[in-house]
């Protein structure tokens, strides 16, 4: 499905979605654009069924205006998360509302094609469930474990990624599925989705931050997504916190994810409890999720352990906050599950450690949203249709 947008369409497009409902003089006087223009464009994006004519609104003076509303229902887009424990597909509509989803757990021995084979089935399943025509699917979005390491001939090898290198994914898929794909990392697909459908909304600078098996960042900055040479920009996990520290898998040390990471919090658990009672738990191990709980109950220990981590992820947001000044910080993945006591030593950090007024007053946010992931991997396909970065077509009068 093609969409060719200008930057004036997509302004216009967007006001629509965020506000529901406004006439074309709203259009015209909130976007100053010439009213004509705005006709010409409404009537084009009715035409397309982007937008649809809703209810009449209050005159001013001679005949009622009729408001615009968004066609949320009129496109849709397929979101896939390749983790490495699981794949999950999605299917949702331009509002980020999940119309049917998937999920397959893997072993992490499969082969690439065995993947591809699982993906295909998935995108079949959700599409047969939802009932939707495949000419109505703008695409196809994938989000997995970064940095993907993207060659020029889109070949990507993401680390620890079921034993494979170079591997042509984007073909893979578009051959199996039979519709354009857009890859990204995980940390940068739910970034994506906070913007169109969450937190990010109505923010053109923020930073999400996906914390959970491992750590990585997302960076909106002036609407659009800040990817770095070779997409390798938001490697969070990997900012030396504490530099003369423990051995990273990347080679590094003192690594945010040898600190802060759920592996990281459940490893240290098993440390400060077996100092604490004098007894080695070498083949036990306690779920993040169950210290969690026991910090809720009274566990001292527990409690120490998520404070630390979160103190240690306080220090690394106000090296981002020194260097970017988002408007926020949104925090996602299972880490945002830790207790009050605990997400309050990440405010506390900040506040001890950043430069500039403002930035000790920067919102950090836990996400709202459940499986991010694989919804912001949908929201790729949305975002690149319809945003509004510095990337989109000139603006026409």
């Amino acid at each position: 499905m093609e969409l060719t947008m200008d930057y004036n369409s997509r302004q216009i497009l967007n006001l629509i979605r965020e506000q529901e409902a406004l006439s074309r003089v709203e259009i015209s006087e909130r976007l100053e654009i010439p009213q004509p223009t705005v006709t010409r464009i409404t009537n084009k994006l009715m035409k397309s069924n982007l937008l649809k004519e809703g209810k009449q609104g209050i005159s001013s003076g001679g005949r009622r205006p009729t408001k615009l509303e968004f066609n949320e229902n009129c496109y849709y887009s397929l979101g896939i998360e390749l983790g490495r424990s699981a794949i999950k597909a999605a299917l949702i509509n331009l509002n980020g509302h999940l119309l049917s989803f998937r999920m397959k757990v893997t072993s992490g021995s499969e082969s690439i094609d065995q993947i591809i084979e699982y993906v295909k089935e998935a995108v079949e399943e959700v599409m047969e469930e939802s009932d939707i025509a495949k000419d109505r699917i703008l695409g196809v979005g994938v989000g997995m474990p970064g940095p993907l390491n993207e060659t020029v001939d889109h070949k990507v090898s993401p680390p620890n990624f079921y034993q494979e290198k170079n591997i042509p994914l984007k073909s893979l898929l578009e051959e199996a599925i039979q519709l354009p794909v857009t890859l990204d990392n995980d940390a940068n697909a739910a970034t994506v989705a906070e913007k169109w459908f969450g937190d990010g909304v109505g923010f053109t600078n923020f930073s999400y931050v996906l914390a959970d098996i491992g750590i990585g960042c997302g960076l909106m900055l002036n609407d659009s997504l800040y990817k770095g040479l070779n997409g390798e920009s938001g490697e969070l996990g990997h900012m030396s916190i504490n530099f003369p520290g423990e051995l990273c898998h990347c080679g590094n040390y003192g690594c945010l994810e040898t600190l802060s990471s759920l592996p990281a919090i459940e490893k240290n658990y098993m440390r400060m409890l077996s100092h604490k009672t004098g007894i080695t738990h070498s083949d036990s191990k306690t779920s993040f999720e169950d210290i969690v709980k026991e910090a809720n109950e009274g566990s001292m220990v527990a409690q120490q352990v998520l404070d630390q981590a979160t103190q240690y992820l306080g220090i690394a947001l106000s090296n981002l906050i020194n260097l970017f000044a988002p408007q926020k910080v949104i925090i996602g993945g299972e880490f945002r599950k830790v207790n009050v006591q605990a997400f309050d030593k990440i405010h506390s950090t900040i506040e001890a450690r950043v430069m500039g007024k403002s930035g000790k007053r920067i919102p950090i946010v836990k996400s709202k949203i459940e499986e991010a992931v694989v919804l912001g991997a949908g929201a790729l396909v949305i975002n690149e249709k319809f945003s509004l970065s510095l990337n989109s077509q000139t603006r026409q009068t």
